[in-house]
């Protein structure tokens, strides 16, 4: 019995000591929150460290334990332009938040005017008023907009830097632009990677008009009708 008491006697000033230290001591208090962000195509629009140590929301001198990473992940995760973040304590007094952006992959033109720039999920990164090199132009919606945008996701990247702009109005129509003036008629979201197998092969022979919808049969053709949201420059 003695030796319990004597053990016990011990024991919690040591556990109090810890605690005390853990939750109130200076020396294990938050001093620095490193930010550390991947890198983002031009498109993505800019993000700076200052931007995401506001929305930390962690004063300095608080205690590290105090401190919930997942917390401060949903507040960080909140900026449009975040994919995913992950946040971790660098003992002793560094709180440490990688961030990996969101990549743009369409411009879609808004409602109340300009361009929403959109990830391959669908999601807005930002607003541009106006057309983001390098980032194809997107006229759909509902059905049409979801293959669109799983068509630009799917692309390789010798195809994205050929688009200009992509149409669809239902899921099977999806029509590419090239930068050329071609016009490739995609069909589905379906077979993606068949498809641009395809087209490359098929690009090698000159012409106004490429089907890749039935990619097992594909055909060229040189008629010279495009995509209505898209009208050649006599026309405009």
């Amino acid at each position: 019995m003695k030796r319990a008491l004597w053990a016990l006697a011990v024991i919690v000033p040591v556990l109090a000591a810890v605690a005390w230290i853990g939750w109130f001591s200076p020396w294990f208090s938050l001093d620095t929150v490193e930010v550390r962000i991947a890198s983002a195509s031009e498109a993505a629009g800019p993000l700076t460290s200052q931007e995401v140590e506001a929305v930390v929301q962690v004063p300095a001198g608080t205690p590290m334990l105090r401190i919930s990473p997942s917390e401060v992940e949903e507040r960080v995760a909140a900026l449009p332009q975040v994919a995913s973040v992950t946040v971790t304590r660098d003992w002793p007094t560094t709180l440490v938040v990688d961030v990996q952006r969101r990549q743009p992959v369409a411009a879609v033109p808004a409602v109340t005017g300009g361009y929403d720039i959109v990830d391959s999920s669908g999601v807005i990164i930002r607003q541009s008023s106006t057309p983001v090199d390098g980032v194809p132009m997107v006229r759909a919606s509902g059905a049409g907009l979801e293959a669109a945008i799983a068509v630009v996701r799917d692309m390789p990247d010798w195809l994205r830097d050929k688009v200009e702009g992509i149409e669809a109005s239902t899921r099977n129509d999806v029509t590419l632009l090239l930068r050329n003036g071609s016009i490739v008629t995609w069909g589905s979201a379906e077979e993606n990677a068949f498809k641009a197998e395809v087209l490359q092969v098929l690009l090698k022979v000159k012409a106004l008009r490429y089907d890749v919808s039935a990619p097992g049969t594909p055909a060229t053709s040189d008629n010279i009708s495009r995509p209505t949201a898209f009208p050649s420059p006599s026309t405009t």
